[in-house]
């Protein structure tokens, strides 16, 4: 069951990896995000590395931050046991420390019979919102502040 995850949570991490890029390079006034890159250790900023450093910039709420921390670690998961060329993704035991989160945040009932359901049903909430969070935050427009007028937005 959570083999069907793998795909979807390797996409969403590109997509997601993509459009913090763009923050970043907009920000910088920088016109290819790939230049980013060259910010990190070695010339590569890593996908934690990115993500990290968003939910520093931006302000977000405890628990918006724990749902990054949430995603990126079922996304390192799902890429340590792709290299280890795993076949037992349907095994939970390396999910079983996100459970808890993910079941207090995102399933309202119990109508769900088994926990492979419940938790494939939260993965799939936690990266659509995800998603939306990183959407919302970089659609935002930024707010400046001038002692003379009061806030301002940029022209």
């Amino acid at each position: 069951m959570l083999n069907d995850l793998t795909p979807k949570i390797i996409e969403s991490s590109e997509v997601i990896d993509e459009m913090i890029s763009q923050y970043f390079a907009n920000r910088l006034g920088v016109k290819d995000p790939k230049t980013i890159n060259a910010l990190g250790k070695d010339g590569k900023l890593t996908f934690n590395q990115k993500i990290e450093l968003f939910c520093d910039i931006i302000p977000l709420s405890k628990i918006d931050k724990s749902k990054f921390k949430v995603f990126t670690k079922i996304n390192n998961e799902i890429l340590l046991m792709d290299q280890e060329n795993s076949k037992d993704l349907d095994s939970l035991d390396s999910f079983t420390c996100y459970t808890p989160f993910l079941l207090n945040t995102y399933l309202e009932s119990d109508d769900l019979i088994s926990v492979k359901e419940k938790l494939h049903q939260s993965i799939n909430l936690l990266i659509e919102d995800i998603k939306e969070i990183t959407r919302l935050q970089i659609n935002k427009p930024q707010v400046y502040y001038n002692k003379k007028v009061g806030i301002i937005l940029p022209q």
